[in-house]
């Protein structure tokens, strides 16, 4: 075993063997990379091996509370949205459904919408003043928290895909690898942090997002449960609509299927996805500059409208908001370049209103 690191964060995954370490045939049979070495039993998403999370921190009254725990586990969940909040962006939900139908279906993913662009309306889940200081604590201070992504995904009994598997998304834009965030001193504050806020109820009959604590150094559940011991569990995070989970963007998660197995009993699910990364240069106890600080995410053919942000974000005269908004992909850039030509984004999974004409980008191709 390789020594545990020191760092700011109670994680046994630091004391994981690096590559070189382990045999080749054993290496071979439990480091497989990301999806396939996460499919270990047959039929079940993970090992099956099921706890439960606490109640959900009041992240305004309890900060201090929901702050440890994240850092101790790498999630944390609490309550978000109120009745009239959910009311409102439910409402604003129907209406892309009625004018997108199909054209907001993607395999494996359900219903998925790009809201921001079109939809003023979910600005403020951006700004949610019950999550933001919890997520700017997070992430070392409001002046570092950079918005890169916000989705909706919406899921339907026997429409839907079941079976995803458990896996890390990657937390630096594509600069850091498995290695280099095994190694890395400190810890923290996270690269990239996202936030899953449910608009309808998520129980046993609804598909739930669900997480693997302590699993933010790892891709791979067999290796974490070798780590963790009688400590490894997945966990389902059931709730009220208006419950939110706070991740580290590399922690193992899924869309967990409804433990509820028969079709006619399940129920459908809302969900808003934000992504938000770090800027900002940290630095190593070596004093060597931290690989993986926030970067925008790459551009994706059949999801153009992700991580593209309007003119009334990117060049707000609110300096707030500029900065929240202020980490830019290539296409953004291409786009603002047109003055936010309206014909620029051309995707249905981002449109407002009746469809008027072939799309730039119809989601046939995929990257």
């Amino acid at each position: 075993m390789s020594k545990p690191i020191s760092d700011n964060i109670s994680d046994p995954i630091s004391t994981i063997p690096s590559a070189d370490e382990v045999p080749a045939a054993e290496r071979a049979a439990r480091d497989k990379p990301g999806r396939p070495g996460n499919m270990p039993v047959e039929g079940v998403q993970g090992f099956g091996i099921i706890k439960h999370h606490p109640s959900p921190f009041d992240p305004v009254e309890q900060i201090d509370e929901a702050f440890a725990f994240y850092e101790a586990h790498g999630y944390v969940v609490v309550n978000q949205l109120s009745d009239v909040e959910l009311q409102q962006l439910n409402e604003v939900c129907d209406e892309f459904h009625n004018e997108r139908g199909a054209e907001i279906d993607v395999p494996n993913q359900g219903q998925l919408f790009f809201p921001l662009l079109n939809y003023p309306e979910f600005d403020g889940t951006v700004f949610h003043p019950k999550t933001l200081p919890l997520l700017a604590r997070i992430l070392g201070g409001i002046e570092h928290v950079r918005h890169i992504e916000f989705n909706y995904r919406g899921w339907q009994p026997e429409t839907s895909d079941y079976g995803m598997v458990y896996h890390p998304d990657d937390c630096s834009g594509g600069l850091l690898t498995l290695d280099q965030r095994q190694t890395r001193r400190p810890y923290g504050p996270p690269d990239m942090l996202s936030t899953f806020t449910y608009l309808t109820d998520v129980d046993e009959t609804a598909p739930c997002f669900a997480v693997v604590p302590k699993s933010r150094r790892t891709h791979n559940i067999q290796q974490l449960r070798d780590a963790l011991g009688d400590e490894y569990g997945e966990v389902p995070i059931w709730g009220k609509a208006g419950t939110c989970c706070i991740v580290d963007r590399s922690t193992i998660h899924t869309r967990h299927d409804p433990f509820v197995k028969d079709p006619s009993k399940q129920r459908s699910r809302r969900i808003l996805h934000h992504v938000f990364a770090r800027a900002g240069e940290l630095r190593n106890e070596d004093g060597s500059v931290r690989t993986g600080n926030g970067q925008p995410l790459a551009v994706t053919t059949w999801a153009f409208s992700r991580g593209l942000i309007p003119k009334r974000l990117a060049i707000s005269d609110d300096p707030a908001v500029a900065r929240m908004f202020s980490l830019w992909p290539s296409h953004q850039q291409a786009w603002m370049a047109t003055d936010f030509d309206e014909d620029f984004v051309s995707d249905p999974k981002s449109a407002r209103g009746p469809t008027t004409g072939p799309y730039r980008n119809d989601g046939s191709k995929k990257e």
